[in-house]
């Protein structure tokens, strides 16, 4: 490769990469926003006034005021309104907090319509029941409006009732203090005349507010599991350097059969609705507040009340308590779950022993290079070997050149005399390449990383490394120092090759000895710190053990 060549391809590269940010600058988009989707009140009637909107026959009396009821658990702190008969007017999560965030609330104004409950009633129109409901808890009369919960007090349930007509109905939420589970258990048997095919519906409405704005976008999808297959509905949009989240165009998608269960995630964070039965789901997503938003839908018979939330971080094991299979999901792509876990459960036994999450990754490097190693070494003495006989196989070609089945067969012969099987340097790659992906989609999406610091600059394993910034334009470290060290290692597989090999082949490895390096830069520079740490001592790992190899006599 050229000079002129060589800076082509690292001006290509630096437009690639800098593009979003000159347009940000140039022209800077206007957030467009859409309102949550329009919902239909409710008849309320309550002790101070009387509201009636018809042409709704049901009237539903509840509370005058609203309330907020704090629960406080060791993972996280919710504050429960009585709006829609419970529904979560903040969920501050206690762990996987980067430094600088005091708190991380997964309820922002776009969300907190949430939990609604409806119906179809026997004259066809759709009832919402988003008014205030009145509280059914001790803790009322008591005057105490907060429960702390741990070993000592495991659980508690928060009751909501609501008349509708002469009928009371009643929602119950009840939270445990070792789990992001909430148990929604509705009951609306006492109104089953008035609802039309006996079915209610169970909304979440808005997603979830972004927490990692440069890496959010490449995962928002919504989830449907089906028969134990998952069913994804993306939708940020996302590229090789990030995505947009905000411009989402209004769209929806329906599931008939049987679910196990429907949610939406993030990188990091995800809710999710695990029914006792339903048939139908239904996800609608849209653009809200200068984010993705995301509608859910569940629904149900009125004699299947209860519905299990989940609402947290993507942690493997609280996800699997779950038992729907959505663990398969967060870890990477679903057809490498059961590899993906092994990786994850040895960093997470790593972790164990020594509490530092970037001394794991150093370590995870090691271990893997060395399992790796010999077959890793089959391929570069069977590559070396190979390399030996181009001079030899360059002379067949050329004196064969105009009789192809002759020049096989004696190529072939070649091969055979020298013991040389041409897809032994093919096969351990293979075998390596489920083991290689799963760790990269282990540490690109695991939230253990998440806040995790290691040395010097590298202050939050789940975001990449800027040492400074170029005005809009990050400085990232760890990129430049793996891209170096994947030249290196190209250059030290092709150190002790011998000579007089085939001049178009030398060519074309020197050319991906810069291209490869290259690509990987751009294509890491904006990926987490951690992925670009494993990689640069996988790299280092590689080098020595390519010397080793080039030592053989």
């Amino acid at each position: 490769m050229n000079q002129k060549t060589l800076i082509g391809f690292i001006l290509i590269g630096a437009i690639l990469l800098f593009w979003p940010t000159y347009l940000d600058l140039v022209s800077p988009k206007t957030q467009k926003t859409e309102e949550l989707s329009p919902v239909k009140e409710v008849v309320v009637e309550n002790k101070n006034n009387q509201t009636f909107a018809p042409p709704l026959k049901e009237k539903a009396v509840s509370s005058a005021l609203k309330n907020i009821f704090t629960v406080k658990t060791p993972l996280f702190t919710a504050g429960v309104s009585n709006k829609n008969g419970g529904s979560l007017d903040s969920f501050l999560v206690t762990k996987h907090l980067k430094k600088e965030e005091d708190t991380l609330d997964l309820i922002d104004g776009e969300n907190k319509n949430n939990l609604l409950v409806s119906y179809i009633n026997q004259s066809g129109e759709e009832i919402f029941l988003n008014g205030l409901w009145g509280e059914l808890r001790p803790m009322v009369i008591s005057g105490n409006n907060s429960a702390i919960l741990s070993e000592e007090n495991p659980t508690t349930t928060l009751s909501y009732i609501l008349q509708v007509g002469d009928q009371t109905i009643q929602k119950d939420l009840t939270f445990s203090y070792d789990s992001y589970k909430i148990v929604v258990n509705t009951n609306l048997r006492d109104i089953r005349d008035e609802i039309l095919d006996g079915r209610f519906r169970l909304d979440w409405l808005g997603g979830l507010p972004i927490t990692e704005p440069k890496q959010d976008a490449m995962f928002l999808e919504g989830l449907v599991g089906q028969s134990g297959d998952i069913e994804s509905y993306r939708l940020g949009s996302s590229g090789i350097f990030g995505g947009s989240s905000s411009d989402i165009e209004r769209d929806t998608k329906q599931y008939t059969g049987q679910a196990e269960f429907v949610g939406y995630r993030t990188k990091y964070f995800g809710v999710f609705f695990v029914p006792q039965k339903t048939d139908f789901v239904e996800l609608s997503k849209y653009s809200a507040g200068g984010r993705a938003a995301i509608d859910i839908v569940t629904s149900q018979n009125i004699n299947f009340e209860k519905v299990d939330l989940f609402l947290g971080p993507l942690e493997y094991e609280e996800i699997s308590l779950l038992n729907v299979g959505i663990e398969e999901k967060i870890l990477g792509w679903q057809w490498l779950s059961s590899v993906s876990w092994l990786v994850y459960w040895v960093m997470t036994l790593l972790y164990d022993l020594i509490p530092n999450y970037g001394i794991v990754v150093v370590l995870f490097a090691v271990l893997i290079k060395t399992i790796t190693y010999p077959l890793m070494a089959k391929q570069l003495r069977s590559s070396k070997k190979m390399q030996e006989l181009n001079p030899l196989m360059n002379t067949i070609k050329t004196k064969y050149k105009n009789n192809p089945t002759v020049q096989q067969q004696k190529i072939a012969a070649l091969f055979q005399e020298h013991k040389i099987n041409p897809l032994a340097g093919c096969l351990p790659m293979l075998v390596q390449m489920p083991i290689l992906m799963s760790v990269f989609m282990v540490f690109r999406n695991t939230i253990e990383f998440r806040g995790e610091s290691f040395v010097f600059w590298i202050k939050d394993l789940s975001a990449a490394d800027t040492l400074f910034m170029f005005g809009e334009i990050p400085f990232n470290v760890l990129p430049f120092l793996m891209a170096a060290s994947m030249y290196y290692t190209m250059q030290a597989s092709t150190a002790a090759q011998p000579g007089g090999g085939d001049p178009a082949q030398e060519a074309t490895q020197k050319m991906m000895k810069y291209m490869f390096p290259g690509m990987m830069f751009f294509l890491f520079y904006s990926f987490p710190s951690g992925l670009n740490l494993y990689y640069l001592c996988f790299n280092l790992m590689q080098i020595a053990q390519q010397k080793i190899i080039n030592k053989e006599a």
